[in-house]
């Protein structure tokens, strides 16, 4: 019975026209998802078979995303007390990486470790940085000084007795070997479920440590879904989008790279040195460049990106944004952002506002490597009162955070200081962006604008 009613049906199919059946074709393609398929561009370095194949499966099922080679080193550790762990170093021998260049690198590494005994900022910038201070000049123009700078330790000498010394090792040997793949930080722990203290703990510090190194952290599907332009083969629609902005914009380098991943028409004011704050004597600001937003300019998105250039407020003025932002007081991240948020609403209604957190590219050549990160968290406060959304280019745009010195210049004495306008892999002069450093931030705009 069940062979004719087979039968029966395929008679019926059999029997309908071409131009019938050609519709309801069309009809169930067109239904069906629409993945570009990354097969042979995705590479997971884990070291736990039940995270790795729990996050394989959300790759496959929600996201189209195919991850076709398992570098695996189950069972494996990523801190030591001495030197490098023996697993690390298998990492860093691993020359499939290098013969791949896959286009994604998901990293789930620390599942077999303990979390960090005295994990933060502190902790983590002794790990990299060797102190006292050493010197830096720019080398041009016609204002030429020394400035100090915390330097990075020779890769040799960096402690893998942490997560952020250990994942230090790894993503610059991953950078140096396949420097157009795109990395990202998982947890480490299976997806979903509960977590144990000690997992939400790890969790927590590798998300410290992804910050460091401008690693997207993909905690779960919801994050991973940001990216997802990125392999399924989709150019987002950002329509017109009006940029307010620093050198970051001036130079085009990331404006660029923005035109080529997404369907986007540009009107950008950026201009070399502006700060977000207003001081006395600075007509440079962001506020200034208010003025000249075209007669005929009407954007769907609108992005403030500043702060590179301006100190972080002090405690107590933070502590009072509230009041800053009422008062429009522009000698604030609060109050100029504020001032700013207002003018442009009342000039554009239907815009949606973004506000960029100063991450940076470089910030070897300050004796306060971490400052963006206070920056950014005092930005990103001031836009939740005023109620605009940020990009955090400081947790997923940055570049690199450690000095530089490829070219062998100097020896960071006053004498014969390093110089830091030198180019670098993703740098014009260690600061501002070239092509493949503009990259990486538009990526992260698209995934902020589009989720």
């Amino acid at each position: 019975m069940q062979q004719r009613i087979h039968l029966s049906l395929w008679e019926k199919i059999r029997n309908i026209s071409f131009g019938t059946l050609l519709p309801i074709l069309m009809l169930v393609l067109l239904s069906m998802p629409q993945y570009v398929s990354a097969e042979g561009t995705a590479l997971l370095i884990s070291d736990s078979r039940q995270a790795a194949e729990s996050w394989q499966w959300i790759f496959a099922s929600e996201k189209g995303l195919s991850i076709t080679h398992d570098t695996s080193y189950y069972g494996g550790h990523l801190k030591t007390v001495r030197g490098v762990s023996d697993d690390v170093a298998h990492i860093l021998a691993d020359k499939g990486i290098e013969t791949q260049r896959p286009q994604f690198i998901f990293l789930q590494l620390g599942c077999n470790d303990s979390s960090d005994a005295d994990a933060g900022i502190t902790t983590y910038e002794h790990t990299l940085f060797d102190y006292p201070f050493g010197m830096v000049c720019n080398n041009k123009g016609a204002n030429v000084k020394n400035k100090n700078i915390a330097v990075s330790k020779d890769l040799t000498r960096v402690s893998c007795s942490n997560f952020s010394g250990a994942l230090y090792r790894i993503v610059s040997h991953l950078r140096k070997v396949s420097p157009d793949s795109r990395i990202f930080l998982l947890p480490p722990t299976p997806y979903g479920g509960d977590r144990t203290p000690d997992e939400k703990a790890k969790t927590e510090q590798m998300r410290l440590v992804a910050q460091l190194f401008c690693i997207p952290f993909a905690e779960d599907a919801g994050m991973l879904n940001k990216y997802s332009f990125m392999w399924n083969g989709i150019k987002p629609d950002l329509g017109k989008v009006l940029l307010i902005g620093d050198s970051y914009c001036f130079t085009r380098k990331w404006t660029g790279e923005l035109e080529k991943i997404a369907k986007v028409s540009i009107t950008n004011l950026g201009k070399t040195s502006a700060t977000l704050k207003e001081r006395k004597g600075n007509a440079n600001t962001l506020g200034a460049q208010l003025q000249r937003i075209p007669s005929g300019c009407n954007p769907d998105i609108i992005i403030l990106e500043g702060g590179i250039n301006d100190e972080a407020d002090q405690p107590k003025v933070v502590e009072n944004y509230p009041e800053h932002i009422a008062n429009l007081r522009r000698t604030n991240f609060a109050g100029a952002l504020a001032y700013l948020v207002k003018v442009l609403r009342s000039r554009f209604p239907h815009a949606r506002i973004y506000a960029v957190t100063p991450g940076g590219l470089y910030y070897g050549h300050t004796d306060h490597p971490f400052d963006y990160i206070v920056k950014s968290e005092q930005i990103r406060r001031a836009a939740s009162l005023i109620g605009v959304p940020t990009v955090d280019w400081d947790r997923e745009g940055r570049l690199s955070f450690v000095f530089n010195n490829s070219k062998g210049t100097g020896n960071g004495t006053t004498s014969k200081p390093f110089i830091y306008n030198v180019p670098s892999l993703e740098t014009g002069d260690l600061l501002h962006p070239n092509e493949r450093g503009g990259r990486y931030l538009a990526e992260n705009v698209v995934a902020e604008l589009t989720k």
